[in-house]
């Protein structure tokens, strides 16, 4: 027997004990999970996820509405819509657009520049009690925005397209429109009244102002990265109160000792025979993000109510 032969043998007689181990060892390991693989299920212990808590159906009496999210990471999304692109008359919502070419245009300087209230502008129809301004009274613009604003005066919003002129205002207007991809609004005056003559028109021709709740929220989202004082003064409170509107709504209070809470950025109402009530309201809740809620076509005494139930079910 060679040298070479009796170191193999003499290697593989010192190994023996030590594969016998490993293989020892394998066949428990393997038994042990077997074993446990065979227990009965109900001995077994599952990790349940908890379902998902599904909203209850939302009804509004509106014939337009949309809420619209963008969370402070600023990931956007629909949160509730309801005929989002049904095209319909604005009312005073119009005054949103009014405001915006009057920050936009340089022939209006809020503080230095005085207005005259003209016959016409005095003469505008619907408008609330401290809005009715008198012929030959004088205000500054941002006075005039004010009243526009806060009381939804048409008078204001007239004098303040006079000074450029209102066809040549109403036209800025449209531009702006197609400037922010409003594809489906359009405006024939800067206060948002009906026409004159009612009965022979359909809310879809040239002599109404109007939109869609999807348009709308597209301006309101405008306003509110670039314009803030309009929203800011739709929060103000003049000498009277404003009823059916912004200070109504309920917004939850601030966890107590959490600090944050939920925040009325601000929003405009609307109300004529043609257009139904119309309410736009933005707030940022208390991971901050934001909220873009419009409706469209309810009832005049039901706007609140209606925007109500809306956040209430935002907030579930």
């Amino acid at each position: 027997m060679t040298p070479r032969i009796k170191i193999f043998l003499i290697t593989l007689i010192l190994a023996l004990p030590f594969w016998w181990g490993i293989n020892l060892f394998q066949e428990n390991l393997e038994n042990y999970f077997y074993a446990q693989i065979s227990q009965p299920f109900e001995e077994m212990v599952f990790i349940q996820i908890p379902e998902r808590v599904q909203k209850p159906p939302l009804e509004l009496a509106a014939k337009s509405a949309i809420s619209f999210k963008i969370n402070k990471a600023g990931r956007e999304r629909i949160i509730f819509q309801k005929n989002p692109e049904e095209i319909l008359p604005i009312a005073s919502l119009t005054k949103l657009m009014t405001a915006v070419i009057v920050l936009e245009n340089e022939n209006y300087d809020l503080q230095n520049t005085w207005i005259t209230i003209s016959q016409e502008a005095a003469n505008q129809k619907d408008v609330p009690i401290y809005g009715n301004l008198k012929i030959g009274k004088r205000f500054n613009l941002k006075q005039l925005l004010d009243l526009m604003l806060i009381y939804s005066s048409n008078d204001s919003a007239f004098a303040l397209a006079k000074v450029v002129g209102v066809e040549n205002f109403v036209k800025k207007m449209n531009q702006k429109a197609r400037e922010l991809g409003l594809e489906n609004t359009n405006f024939v005056n800067p206060t948002g009244l009906d026409p004159e003559n009612l009965y022979y028109y359909l809310p879809t021709q040239e002599n109404f102002n109007y939109s869609t709740a999807k348009d709308l929220v597209k301006l309101a989202q405008y306003i509110f990265f670039n314009h803030p004082l309009i929203f800011e003064i739709s929060l103000e409170t003049g000498p009277y109160l404003v009823t059916n509107g912004l200070s109504d709504l309920s917004l939850p209070a601030p966890h107590q000792g959490l600090g944050g809470g939920f925040n009325l950025i601000g929003g405009k109402t609307g109300y004529t025979d043609e257009a139904g009530g119309c309410f736009l309201v933005v707030f940022q809740d208390e991971k901050g993000s934001l909220f873009f809620n419009l409706i469209l076509g309810t009832k005049k005494e039901n706007r609140v109510e209606e925007m109500q139930k809306l956040i209430d079910w935002l907030l579930l």
